[in-house]
């Protein structure tokens, strides 16, 4: 896609806001132009005009590197132009009756519930701070996590906790069942007929809270069940290779965006299971049953009828 139409498609929502504020405001009394409107005109076409302010405000949204791309009168011009185009565009979709389709309507409507909870969860996202003593607290605790031990493990994913348990359990007592299992109940695609297998790794290629379960298990001992955002896993450790404990100083910031993250998903749960409960949240478990996912249309390939008929 080229810059050019890049811009007109940047445009194009600040040009349709400034439509909204025209029309909202009132016809009569003299009222303040809004900032965009100030400056020097710098365009008028079928009754618009294009002021200093609006530009300025435009360009202000951009990023820096397009800002800089800009500086060219003849870049700047084109610039200037596409904003008009966009407002001569949006008139002729006004006359066609497109800005009062049904459709179009949704997705503006989708549009604002996104970025109100784009707002919102803004303040539940601030990092919490993690002391030095939090970190060596949690790298004393865990002595199996950083080092340069590797493991080959299995595991199994399901969605719910109950069956998690139900599996773990089973594999307690039999775990020469755990590849059989795997096939048959794991919902990860990329593992199940392998029967889990997820081959030797070490530090730092699983999800925390799975890789913390994984590297304390010994050879042969099957995990409890343990929840990540994944799912539900139970895990089996086939083998072990033990290595040497790293250094604190080599680790510490590893171990503090893990605190740091794993605080800031626990403050958004909490913040989550909250609103939850103050809305009395039911769910009909029958009737969600019964709702099922419409099929995918068939692919120009599967429509497309051979020469030869068959």
């Amino acid at each position: 896609m080229s810059l050019t139409l890049l811009m007109l498609l940047a445009a194009l929502p600040a040009c349709q806001q400034g439509k909204k504020e025209e029309a909202a405001a009132p016809a009569t009394g003299a009222a303040a132009p809004a900032p965009e409107e100030t400056g020097e005109v710098i365009a008028t076409y079928g009754g618009h005009k294009l002021t200093s302010g609006q530009v300025m405000r435009e360009l202000e949204r951009l990023p820096p590197p397009s800002r800089t791309y800009l500086a060219v009168p003849e870049r700047k011009r084109q610039f200037i132009d596409n904003m008009i185009m966009n407002d001569l565009l949006f008139d002729e979709g006004h006359q066609a009756g497109y800005d009062r389709d049904a459709e179009i309507e949704r997705q503006v409507e989708d549009l604002r519930k996104r970025l109100v909870v784009q707002r919102v969860m803004r303040q539940y996202q601030t990092p919490p701070t993690i002391t030095d003593e939090q970190v060596k607290a949690y790298y004393d605790a865990n002595p199996d996590i950083y080092s340069t031990t590797q493991i080959h493990a299995s595991h199994i994913l399901v969605k719910d906790e109950d069956t998690a348990k139900q599996i773990r359990d089973e594999l307690r007592a039999h775990p020469e069942k755990f590849a059989d299992l795997a096939k048959e109940k794991s919902i990860d695609t990329s593992t199940a007929q392998k029967g889990g297998d997820l081959g030797t790794f070490g530090q730092g290629r699983m999800v925390p809270d799975f890789e913390r379960a994984a590297f304390a298990l010994k050879q042969g001992e099957v995990s409890d069940v343990v929840k990540t955002q994944y799912g539900y896993h139970v895990i089996m450790v086939t083998e072990r290779k033990e290595g040497e404990r790293k250094p604190f100083d080599q680790v510490k910031e590893q171990i503090r965006a893990t605190l740091r993250n794993k605080a800031l998903q626990e403050q958004v749960q909490t913040h989550f299971d909250t609103l939850k409960k103050g809305a009395d949240v039911k769910l009909n478990e029958d009737a969600l049953a019964r709702v099922n996912p419409p099929a995918a249309p068939p692919s120009p390939a599967q429509t497309t009828t051979s020469p030869g008929g068959h």
